[in-house]
């Protein structure tokens, strides 16, 4: 994975800030009956057949917007020290995720028999994302550690 195709390592921030805002504002509205990005058509043939302006709630559309844009900040951001040793995790670890991916959902598409399954697909394009960054932290995270190691075994002897 070529580093031109990666974002700043500063848009992880902005990544985990959206990533967020996404999950509070899921949160939010789960436990709220109340939608807060409604669009309200008032042309005067725009209504249904109550009478009323039809409304289109946009907080689902809005909610995978934030997570799924956060997730691909958090992903797919340069590391301070990006070299070949970090490439080649990465690209593992993408591997990885989408092989684990693909497999929970061949599996769940049984299991999901009668359940909303354009919800459960939405689900499942995140989830791609989410196994490759914890993969991929999981791995720099025991690089980190058995760095640290060696460091300190240095310093011992």
């Amino acid at each position: 994975m070529k580093s031109r195709f990666l974002f700043p390592s500063k848009a992880r921030f902005l990544g985990l800030f959206l990533f967020l805002a996404g999950i509070a504002f899921f949160i939010y509205s789960q436990n709220s009956s109340k939608e807060i990005f409604v669009w309200y058509d008032l042309r005067p043939g725009a209504q249904n057949f109550t009478g009323a302006a039809r409304d289109e709630a946009f907080d689902n559309e809005i909610q995978l917007f934030l997570v799924l844009s956060g997730l691909i900040l958090l992903a797919f951001s340069k590391e301070a020290v990006e070299d070949e040793h970090i490439v080649q995790l990465r690209s593992d670890s993408l591997q990885w995720a989408v092989y684990v991916n693909y497999a929970v959902f061949a599996v769940l598409i049984f299991a999901s028999y009668g359940l909303n399954f354009l919800m459960f697909t939405m689900y499942n394009v995140l989830t791609l994302l989410a196994f490759f960054f914890i993969r991929f932290r999981w791995k720099i995270y025991l690089l980190n550690r058995g760095l640290t190691a060696e460091v300190k075994g240095a310093l011992q002897s």
